[in-house]
């Protein structure tokens, strides 16, 4: 049987589970056939982050949703997912992008419709990318100011020192 590449949201998805740093906020249940979000505060705060340009809890959870994730409300803070091919093992892993791939054929009445589909998919995904490039250039310029700031905070400094020397 032919490898079935993941998609990349189930890859960072995989990364996050298997990321030993993160299970105190996400992590399988007992058995593994269940993934776990014991903070959603922190999850959309401090994990989504580090695996979304968009770190959005609500686009997290249709993402979950289309690859057949139920979600069960444990209490205020925690919630669970389940799929029924989505276990510690990844062992059905594929069969579970198979059948992503046969809805989206079924729902496509024509090719024009499949080919806006990726369109789409691709025009959300410039966005994304360009709201990521904003995000980071933002906080690579106030990191310029800051050090602009140090710089000159320093040269005064240096300045009253040679005053004192002479």
């Amino acid at each position: 049987m032919p490898e079935t590449k993941l998609p990349n949201f189930l890859i960072k998805l995989q990364s996050m589970l298997n990321d030993a740093s993160n299970n105190h906020i996400i992590s399988w249940d007992e058995r593994g056939s269940k993934l776990i979000i014991h903070d959603i505060k922190q999850f959309k705060e401090i994990v989504l982050p580090l695996y979304f340009k968009q770190p959005n809890y609500t686009s997290f959870q249709k993402q979950m949703n289309n690859y057949g994730f139920k979600n069960i409300r444990i209490s205020s803070t925690t919630t669970e997912f389940y799929n029924e091919n989505w276990t510690s093992d990844y062992r059905k892993i594929d069969q579970m992008v198979r059948k992503k791939r046969i809805i989206i054929e079924k729902d496509s009445n024509s090719s024009f419709l499949s080919q806006l589909m990726i369109l789409k998919c691709s025009q959300n995904q410039l966005i994304e990318n360009l709201q990521y490039i904003n995000y980071k250039q933002t906080i690579i310029s106030q990191i310029i100011y800051d050090l602009h700031l140090e710089s000159l905070k320093q040269q005064e400094l240096f300045q009253q020192f040679l005053d004192l020397q002479l």
